[in-house]
């Protein structure tokens, strides 16, 4: 369809988080018919194995531009040298391109390619103004004439950003959840899941509390952490509940994956969560309520003991809610949608 679209990403190791929800964007736009790159800063041959290599370019000065280290009065031979070898597989981004650019890279970021169009992906609203000072500049990314507009995928981060940029135009998609991984097991052991990286503060005291009580001592809490997805998916179907630890997240997909398995969620919302945690299959625990947040996974887990069916019915209320409304087809109707709706806009 026409203009090639570069995402901006930073490399790693493992497809994992934001990063990967880029990528996946790439993966639906090449599939409906869009010239669509992940652009990310070199070829690493141990950090670049996941990705398809057809799917992917290189571009060593755009990110050293991006990053602020570039400066023409301090460049010395070796880093002349460094930036040379660096530079060889650079791709060339016509003017006539479309750049998309992660929310986190800051207020100068649109300024590394100065003639280009640009969106902004924006997965999590409450980074937007990551490496801002408290003097908001006048000439920034999200008011700059070439931006096209900004990608949103969450109703919080939807009003975030319409309040704060009223004349922004903002494109909701919608995530969506692989129902190939993440779908209702068959067996339920007596399971408590959660992800210790997450406000590790919070989850830290939740446990030990609920250790330190001995009320729950037939249950297993389990740390879901350096996994791979299926792994991850795996143990989720085993659990009876899941623990969110969300904190002022964009979307925040780990407690919807572990809804899509069939898991009682209890914990934060982190705001964007608003428009999944329900009542009827899960428990929103006010944030940093840490007493209310190990009170009510005691009274949920004894409940279980006492009819557990009824807990049971209530992750399979909620997997079928998310595997209907974060499908990967509405994923892909969405993604699709959107990127027409922008396209236009240069036509």
């Amino acid at each position: 369809m026409g203009k090639k679209i570069y995402f901006l990403s930073p490399s790693n190791a493992e497809p994992t988080g934001g990063i990967k929800q880029i990528y996946r964007q790439v993966t639906i736009l090449r599939r409906v018919g869009f010239e669509s790159y992940l652009l990310i800063k070199k070829k690493d041959k141990s950090k670049n194995k996941w990705y398809h290599a057809e799917n992917v370019v290189y571009n060593y000065h755009i990110f050293k531009r991006i990053l602020g280290s570039i400066s023409k009065n301090n460049i010395t031979f070796y880093n002349r040298i460094k930036s040379f070898v660096a530079s060889r597989n650079d791709e060339i981004i016509g003017r006539d391109s479309i750049v998309v650019l992660p929310e986190i890279y800051g207020s100068n970021m649109h300024k590394a390619l100065p003639e280009n169009p640009y969106v902004i992906f924006n997965q999590n609203c409450y980074y937007t103004f990551q490496h801002y000072s408290a003097n908001f500049p006048e000439e920034n990314p999200y008011t700059n004439s070439r931006c096209l507009g900004v990608i949103v995928a969450s109703d919080d981060a939807h009003s975030y950003l319409s309040y704060t940029f009223p004349d922004l135009k903002i494109f909701q998609i919608t995530l969506g959840i692989d129902d190939n991984f993440f779908f209702p097991g068959q067996f339920k052991k007596k399971k408590i899941a959660y992800m210790p990286r997450k406000l590790e503060e919070d989850s830290v005291q939740v446990i030990n509390i609920l250790k330190a009580r001995k009320n729950l001592k037939s249950w297993e809490f389990f740390p879901i952490d350096n996994l791979s997805e299926r792994e991850v998916a795996s143990h989720m179907k085993e659990s009876v509940f899941f623990l969110s630890f969300n904190h002022r997240e964009g979307f925040g997909l780990p407690p919807v994956e572990a809804m899509a398995c069939g898991c009682f969620v209890i914990g934060y919302a982190g705001q964007a969560g608003k428009e999944y945690f329900h009542e009827e299959f899960s428990a929103v625990i006010p944030d940093g309520d840490i007493i209310t947040f190990v009170k009510t996974i005691e009274a949920y887990a004894l409940q279980f003991e006492e009819n557990e069916a009824e807990i049971l019915q209530k992750g399979k209320k909620a997997s079928n809610f998310v595997l209907e409304k974060y499908s990967m087809l509405n994923e892909e109707l969405s993604t699709k949608k959107a990127w027409q709706s922008i396209i236009t806009q240069l036509d």
